[in-house]
């Protein structure tokens, strides 16, 4: 029996031949088009010449874009005993991160090359699972292949329970700042990276370009600059907070530093599998009471990597 419309469970999500286990990925390429136009014959009704359209001529290679919705598991962090992130390179942004493409990388009936991340984040919430989200650009052409299914037998995913980790602002336990206890109800952590594309000028130019759908791709895709930004929500805020961003508690403000947010995540076994932290300057923090609920307390903190 055909199956011209692919279900979900058939449309297994693949990146860097690693497979994931993804609630949702959106896939798109697109071509960079211009009208090429030129002078046609002169007009004596406008004393001049009227310009014609020839045909559409592209002005870069193929360019695409890959978002996934996936739960974390187990096999795909791992934390190392040195305090360091083992994150596969799928995930992996931070300063001397590679620069090589991802290949290799399967959604659903498509099979695609050239890609590389420049977006992840996660949340944490008491008592759920933890959803995390990753961009990619993608630069060629894709290729149909053959359906495939997820399998895996058993699934230890990330909860976020336990994965709440230390908070300071300016070196200083959140609690001792204010004076009282401090809870979150919630953590969220974005990382981006920004690339500049570099092109060899006669490669673009080699007739070999109209014999592959691939067409011109670049020859190098540098990291530029790294930021990544972790907020919080809670029952409090920071006082004291300054214009430098900072928490004072005293008349020198250079005796005060950086905040900074940890996350572990743990799995539901119990097992740790990975660290993220952001150390940086408070950007904003706001407050809000509303009937029928708690007062919530919002603050983030935003780190320059690179």
């Amino acid at each position: 029996m055909s199956k011209p419309f692919l279900r979900f469970e058939d449309g297994k999500i693949s990146l860097g031949n690693k497979d994931l286990m993804v609630k949702s990925a959106n896939l798109s390429i697109a071509p960079q088009l211009e009208e090429e136009r030129v002078y046609g014959d002169l007009d004596l009704s406008i004393v001049g010449a009227k310009t014609e359209f020839v045909d559409f001529l592209p002005k870069g290679g193929l360019a695409g874009k890959l978002d996934i919705t996936f739960m974390i598991v187990d096999e795909t962090f791992d934390y190392t005993s040195g305090g360091l992130n083992d994150i596969n390179v799928l995930f992996d942004i931070r300063d001397g991160m590679q620069e090589a493409p991802i290949h290799g990388n399967i959604v659903g009936r498509y099979f695609f090359n050239n890609m590389y991340l420049n977006d992840f984040s996660f949340s944490l919430a008491p008592y759920r699972i933890i959803e995390a989200r990753a961009s990619y650009n993608i630069y060629g052409a894709i290729y149909k292949t053959v359906d495939r299914r997820f399998q895996k037998l058993s699934i230890d995913p990330a909860h976020g329970l336990k994965s709440f980790g230390k908070i300071e602002a300016s070196n200083t336990s959140m609690s001792s700042v204010n004076g009282r206890q401090f809870e979150v109800s919630q953590m969220d952590y974005n990382i981006r990276v920004e690339r500049k594309l570099h092109y060899h000028i006669r490669g673009g130019e080699h007739t070999s370009l109209a014999t592959t759908p691939n067409g011109v791709a670049p020859q190098r895709v540098s990291v530029e600059k790294i930021e990544s930004v972790m907020s919080i929500e809670g029952n409090d805020i920071v006082q004291k907070l300054n214009p430098y961003g900072e928490f004072q508690g005293s008349s020198t403000r250079a005796a005060e530093g950086d905040s900074s947010i940890e996350a572990f995540l743990y799995t539901m076994s119990g097992k740790r599998i990975a660290r993220f932290s952001c150390s940086g300057k408070i950007q904003d923090q706001s407050v809000s009471i509303t009937e029928g609920d708690y007062a919530k307390g919002k603050l983030s903190v935003k780190q320059v990597i690179k």
